[in-house]
């Protein structure tokens, strides 16, 4: 694992030995568990929750409630990539109809239904 980086077993103890005298053998298991947490969040981040369900299978439940978007229906809306859903737009689609786990937009002449766990938060645009 190490070859790639040219380090040998030598090497490797010698940068064991200089961590151990920059940050001590008290603080040395904290930091090394705060850059595994890190890391796992880091990790955590890139995959996503794609599927919009959390790991008990169940639905995730979405940060919007159905009372600020009702007020929506009949309005021009755009969802960014970010989760933002923006009421008001000048471009996008038309909210049709939104239930307790969709809404439903008509862009053009086709309709298309967003699961309501892929909008984190509703901007109304002026």
């Amino acid at each position: 694992m190490f070859a790639m980086f040219g380090l040998g077993m030598g090497e490797l103890l010698i940068i064991v030995l200089v961590v151990l005298l920059l940050f001590g053998a008290t603080r040395l298991p904290a930091l090394l568990g705060g850059l595994g947490k890190g890391l796992r969040e880091f990790k955590e981040g890139f995959k996503g929750d794609e599927d919009g369900a959390g790991e008990s299978g169940t639905a995730a439940v979405p940060d919007v409630n159905l009372d600020q978007l009702k007020p929506a229906v009949g309005k021009q809306v755009r969802l960014l990539p970010d989760g933002t859903l923006e009421v008001g737009s000048v471009e996008g689609a038309t909210m049709v109809e939104v239930d307790a786990s969709t809404l439903t937009v008509q862009e053009n002449s086709n309709l298309n239904r967003i699961p309501l766990g892929q909008v984190k938060r509703v901007v109304h645009i002026s």
